[in-house]
């Protein structure tokens, strides 16, 4: 599969793309339970972080089981110890799609699934994936994968078109110390366009691209996986004593190159 030119120009000129179907609805099932065996079964989160909803960890909110409370895993260990994940980062229909905008080196930088449960899921503030990796240069992709219908009710993705060309905006610490967000005078939510999608929609995502996901109001989950690619001649721009934890990279395809990613 390949953008069209129509679709290639809007990801230059707005920052971002909806590919259809990128993954097909068999694909998408063999996911979302793999997802549920983490958070409602008996598959052990192992090699990666799980994190749960602030309110419930504070006790503000309550909930019937953990796994309802769930709001990310987050880690490379997702590709790295599970195959259904590593299925999906390997895409024929993804990595091509990264490589038309990318090159043909690609390099994982980040696999994480996001959920917003009924009811409970709270809001992502607005905020640029940039901010998190010190690397350079600033245009790695991510591929936001819609998991079940993702709506302006159950918070689906909310991107300012063109912002990415605005550069690196200021962040700040939000609900938590990994939670930074754009600081308030540096961006207006008016300028945000909603991006609903099907489940096996793609949308990928210039780094630079100021984006927020609002609460989940509905009855019904909001889950989404994300894969993030990199050139492979990409550069840390910090020591390596000095980076997150979740800064490292996983060969994809193509070619790898000394004192790269």
């Amino acid at each position: 599969m390949s953008l069209t030119d129509a679709q290639f120009e809007q990801y230059q000129r707005d920052g971002y793309v909806v590919v259809e179907d990128a993954l097909d609805a068999e694909t998408v099932d063999r996911v979302t339970r793999r997802l549920r065996a983490y958070t409602h079964g008996d598959r052990a989160v192992e090699g990666f972080q799980s994190q749960i909803e602030p309110a419930v960890e504070r006790g503000e909110i309550e909930v019937e089981h953990t796994g309802d409370a769930v709001r990310k895993f987050e880690g490379l260990g997702m590709v790295e110890t599970d195959d259904v994940f590593r299925s999906v980062a390997h895409d024929a229909t993804i990595t091509d799609t990264a490589a038309e905008l990318l090159g043909p080196n690609l390099k994982l930088l980040r696999s994480a699934a996001m959920f917003k449960p009924p009811a409970v899921g709270s809001e992502k503030g607005f905020h640029q994936d940039a901010a998190y990796y010190p690397i350079q240069p600033m245009d790695h992709v991510t591929v936001w994968i819609a998991l079940d219908e993702a709506t302006t009710e159950n918070g689906c993705m909310n991107v300012v078109p063109g912002a990415h060309t605005d550069g690196l905006l200021g962040h700040e610490a939000a609900d938590y110390d990994t939670d930074i967000v754009i600081a308030e005078d540096d961006v207006d939510r008016s300028d945000a366009v909603a991006v609903p999608m099907e489940p096996g929609d793609a949308l990928f995502a210039h780094c630079l691209v100021p984006h927020f996901t609002a609460p989940n109001t509905t009855d019904q989950w909001r889950r989404a996986l994300i894969v993030s690619y990199m050139d492979a001649r990409s550069r840390f721009t910090t020591p390596a004593e000095d980076r997150p934890d979740w800064v490292d990279s996983v060969h994809i395809r193509g070619e790898e190159f000394p004192g790269c990613v």
